[in-house]
């Protein structure tokens, strides 16, 4: 009977589970998560113009991951490949970033979100990245730097 009774719960919660999430209201941020938004959610915009600006969002020791590599790349070698391709051409035509959660504790803040880049390669083809992102932000000196990022890349959606 136990057993019944187990797995009638189990049967009936998963479908319940696995069904499209509703609608949430808007969030209301806190002052610290709209902090956090205004410097996430230009994403790169503007690197073109003025790259240090860009740069200096991230933490001194800032690292990214992009899962299925088995190593974080350090912010030195990533500012470089990512200023060598804007410096061959390529643009950033648009980003969006849409987020989930933000979670702030104390001086330090966990936020994920999905965002969308398009952009110009050097040979003027377009190219857009849609990504899934979590950023791990610390607050040095009263402002929020990004000190860890994972970005895990994502399929376009599906177009009906």
């Amino acid at each position: 009977m136990r057993l019944y009774f187990t797995s009638l719960l189990a049967f009936g919660l998963v479908p319940a589970c696995l069904a499209a999430p509703e609608t949430a209201p808007a969030p209301q941020w806190s002052p610290d998560q709209q902090a956090i938004i205004a410097l996430i959610e230009h994403g790169p915009m503007g690197i073109e113009t003025d790259f240090e600006a860009w740069e200096s969002k991230y933490h001194e020791d800032w690292t990214v991951w992009f899962p299925g590599q088995e190593t974080v790349r350090a912010k030195g070698p990533h500012m470089t490949l990512v200023r060598d391709y804007i410096g061959s051409g390529a643009k950033v035509i648009s980003y969006e970033a849409q987020f989930a959660d933000i979670a702030v504790f104390g001086d330090t803040a966990l936020a994920r979100f999905n965002a969308v880049e398009r952009l110009e390669n050097p040979d003027g083809s377009p190219r857009m990245v849609y990504y899934g992102g979590t950023d791990l932000l610390i607050r040095v000196d009263d402002t929020w730097k990004v000190r860890t990022t994972t970005v895990s890349l994502m399929d376009p959606p599906e177009t009906e």
